[in-house]
């Protein structure tokens, strides 16, 4: 269940967004005007692509300790 931020090209507010499902369709709407208007923010997570849980348990495997 991740939790997207985005900034709104209205007024210019950043704002997080819970989503229930990785796969879910969303329409993000900005809560402090209403505005359609918002874009998707690029977090350090997304960057490094840490933005599910499938990739982090990938990610994260390549660090245990083997043997």
């Amino acid at each position: 269940m991740p939790i997207y931020e985005y900034h709104c090209d209205d007024c210019k507010e950043p704002f997080d967004l819970f989503v229930r499902s990785v796969n879910a369709a969303v329409k993000a709407v900005c809560p402090q005007c209403g505005s359609e208007h918002v874009e998707k923010a690029v977090t350090a997570a997304s960057a490094l692509g840490l933005g599910n849980a499938s990739s982090f348990a990938s990610s994260a495997a390549s660090c245990a300790p083997t043997g």
